[in-house]
């Protein structure tokens, strides 16, 4: 019986060396990147161009004029200052116009850039709860500036819409959204 403690003693001490002298893995910690913070459009509209929080947001995103336009491309937006230079218009890009990323803030209306022509209009028409004429969720003005995107123009929400399509096709996408003061 001593002989079987001993046996069983030595087993023990020689697993309890192996495991300590086990080469362990442990997963290595990848340090977490910064988010790109979601910077909302309403920061900056309808506010002075020497508002300290517009000129905070420019030099924070790296702004530059063009123009009467002040370009934020990696913010995916572009700030239009009226003639008494007041953040009149701000556009919120998609992500394909060239230099520009996503606009990564909330969209106004529950839109999203995933949304097609007919899924905006149905969006729309449902914030008119009290109107329930067809054409609720339709643009007020559409048309075809530069013949490469359709523009719909919702006065009444203060909202233009650019999608990727020279013409109302359903399932165009958005490509821009204009804000309106």
């Amino acid at each position: 019986m001593n002989k079987f403690y001993k046996a069983l003693s030595i087993l023990i001490i020689f697993h309890f060396l192996i495991t300590a002298c086990k080469t362990q893995t442990v997963p290595l910690r990848i340090e977490d990147q910064p988010a790109q913070k979601a910077i909302s459009y309403e920061v900056v509209m309808d506010k002075s161009m020497t508002d300290k929080a517009v000129m905070d947001f420019l030099v924070d995103n790296h702004c530059f004029p063009a123009d009467r336009l002040q370009l934020c491309e990696e913010t995916g937006m572009a700030l239009w200052p009226d003639s008494d230079q007041v953040v009149k218009t701000v556009y919120l890009y998609a992500g394909g116009a060239k230099g520009f990323k996503r606009y990564r803030g909330k969209l106004p209306f529950g839109l999203t850039f995933y949304d097609p022509m007919w899924r905006v209009q149905e969006k729309l028409r449902k914030l008119n709860t009290n109107d329930s004429s067809y054409d609720a969720g339709l643009p007020d003005e559409a048309s075809s500036p530069d013949h490469i995107h359709y523009w719909a123009i919702y006065r009444r929400l203060g909202m233009t819409i650019i999608y990727d399509s020279p013409s109302a096709d359903q399932d165009a996408y958005i490509y821009a959204i204009l804000m309106n003061k």
